[in-house]
């Protein structure tokens, strides 16, 4: 028997002994894991249908672009990145934009999008497990089903990036496996998925094309020295012609734009404008994901107030430990198969452990969703020895595959009690509240302005309740934009020259409201205030405890205001950079994440 025993004919796939027992499914099991995954997804899209979800910050943003897809404005770079350049590819734009479309343009199009993409690279990742064995497939599919509970049913249709990556990253893996015992499907498979993962989010570059490395070298020497070259060679040119049809856009946009996205992306990760985090921190960060339980299958990584991980002490790397122990026993039972699985994990634990060390500013959680991958794909490695040991003896001879099975309806249940949690895809509930309580009565005030109209706004709430406008203003056929320096996040049509618009729009907070106010030039047509009149005092109450000052006779409202936020300044600095900062900082830094007032105001003529 081969390792491979359900791999095509002409599959290049090495020969192993014959105690590799492949014993069959329980075809009972296979029924109760079926109706459980169609009651999870029927929930699930029913929790999507009636959820009446507001796209707001990043995921109106993400639907500005994807509606832009097949017109003039096609992005050929993809998600903006807060360092001023893009992640390296659209395919994420493209993919969305089928089902945005058939859904008539609604955001409810982008999170089915999402949920069908992933469930695409689920399929083609149990597609290619299966070519390999029902051992390596029911394996495959339980640690599927765990990293798909760590994200949560809702996390399948969450359309940001960064989650993207996880399931894709993972599928690369396992095709990198299999493309090194010749499998065409694998190849091919390997390059799309990876291609997919890297435009996502371009910290996952170094893992993945370690991956890409492994097969390609594998199908090159395979190419050169094997005993099916032609079928390898045809195999390589499928995959280079995928690849290229893949980064087709990228190439285009760095040859007509100057300095070009993907340029900007180097000249970044070679002379990063902030200090990275390093090797120590990088490999701290890393023995977190492997050590037990890992934060893949909880969910959640440990974060301090600043919503960068935690990476203070060293946890203990259990799943490198054990993998050292897997490969060992691999080695002396001469399991080629499994020996390559624990071969690459372990390169991809190196990886990710120095991929982590080069990331620029705090490490928050979202900047490392792929290593959720990494530490899947490590204990994959580690249950395909031990699998295979328990399939020498009589009862897993009988019953191995069937235990795995067992253990995947047992994920599945805990995943049902769980629930579909869509509090993620909102972002944040009053933010929600206040972007649907501001975008009316501003879209009603701009019906009578000339056009252009030129956006000012911020980064926080007033940012998001801004480009809530810009969107819904565009629906309605109302030309707002905001100025050149966000052509790399909205696109060119959306951006103006503030000289060359006819009256501006503003969303203001703190100091800048209150002197807005005083401008005869501009008017003041609705304000709102996102805590409960109760939440307000005491958030007054902690501003005057840690922003108290002695004003000086004759000082302005206004000049109190803006000496506060100084010393507010000051204070988040001191608190932020405290092992241990105080309650009355997490109360206030809460209560000041829920948003400010928020004012907008139209000017009465041309911006001046």
């Amino acid at each position: 028997m081969t390792a491979s025993a359900t791999e095509t004919a002409n599959s290049s796939s090495p020969s192993v002994s014959e105690d590799d027992h492949q014993p069959p499914i329980d075809r009972r099991l296979v029924i109760i894991v079926a109706a459980l995954i169609a009651i999870i997804l029927g929930w699930l899209l029913y929790r999507l249908l009636t959820s009446n979800w507001l796209p707001i910050g990043d995921y109106r943003t993400l639907q500005l672009r994807v509606a832009d897809v097949g017109g003039s404005e096609t992005p050929l770079s993809g998600v903006y990145s807060r360092y001023q350049w893009n992640h390296p590819g659209p395919l994420l734009f493209y993919v969305l934009a089928l089902p945005y479309r058939l859904s008539g343009s609604s955001p409810i199009g982008l999170l089915l999008g999402a949920l069908l993409v992933n469930l695409g690279v689920i399929a083609s990742t149990l597609w290619i497990a299966a070519r390999a064995g029902r051992r390596t497939f029911v394996l495959v599919g339980f640690f599927l089903a765990l990293l798909c509970f760590g994200m949560n049913p809702a996390g399948l249709a969450d359309p940001w990036n960064p989650e993207f990556v996880i399931l894709a990253v993972f599928a690369t893996a396992v095709a990198s496996w299999r493309c090194v015992f010749g499998d065409r499907v694998a190849a091919i498979a390997l390059v799309l998925l990876a291609s997919f993962a890297v435009q996502c989010h371009v910290g996952s570059a170094l893992p993945v094309a370690l991956l890409v490395g492994i097969g390609g070298l594998a199908l090159v020497a395979r190419s050169v020295r094997g005993t099916n070259r032609s079928h390898d060679r045809r195999t390589a040119l499928i995959a280079a012609v995928v690849a290229f049809v893949c980064w087709i856009p990228p190439i285009i946009e760095q040859f007509t734009q100057s300095p070009g996205n993907l340029r900007l992306i180097y000249g970044f990760l070679r002379n990063p404008p902030l200090e990275t985090t390093g090797l120590a921190t990088g490999v701290q960060i890393m023995f977190r994901f492997l050590s037990i339980p890992g934060n893949w299958v909880r969910g959640a990584e440990p974060s301090l107030i600043n919503s960068a991980i935690d990476t203070s002490g060293w946890a203990i790397p259990w799943a490198l430990i054990a993998l050292c122990v897997a490969s060992w026993w691999a080695w002396r039972k001469h399991w080629r198969n499994e020996l390559a699985l624990c071969g690459i994990a372990g390169a991809l634990i190196i990886a990710g452990a120095i991929a982590a060390s080069r990331i620029v500013g705090a490490p928050s959680p979202y900047l490392l969703r792929w290593m959720w991958a990494i530490a899947a794909f490590t204990w994959l490695a580690i249950a395909a020895v031990a699998l295979r040991q328990i399939a020498l003896t009589s009862l897993g001879r009988r019953h191995a595959t069937n235990l795995v099975v067992v253990a995947t309806i047992l994920v599945l249940v805990a995943m049902l009690i769980r629930g579909v949690n869509l509090t993620p895809l909102r972002l944040s509930e009053s933010w929600t509240r206040a972007i649907a309580a501001l975008t009316p009565p501003t879209l009603a005030a701009l019906e009578g302005l000339p056009e252009p109209i030129f956006l000012v706004d911020g980064y926080g709430l007033d940012g998001s309740a801004g480009l809530d406008v810009l969107a819904q203003a565009e629906e309605a056929g109302i030309d707002v934009r905001r100025g050149p320096s966000w052509a790399y996040i909205y696109g060119d049509k959306r951006t103006i020259e503030r000289s060359q618009a006819a009256s501006e729009l503003l969303f203001l907070t703190d100091s800048a409201r209150l002197e807005m106010q005083t401008n005869p030039d501009y008017r003041e047509i609705f304000s709102y205030d996102p805590l409960t009149p109760d939440q307000r005092a005491e958030f007054n109450a902690l501003v005057s405890k840690y922003a108290a000052f002695d004003a000086q006779p004759g000082m302005s409202t206004l000049d109190q205001v803006r000496v506060q936020e100084q010393l507010l300044q000051k204070w988040t600095q001191a608190e932020l950079a405290a092992k241990s900062p105080s309650a009355d900082f997490k109360r206030y830094f809460k209560l000041l994440l829920d948003g400010p007032i928020v004012s907008v105001f139209v000017s009465n003529g041309p911006p001046r």
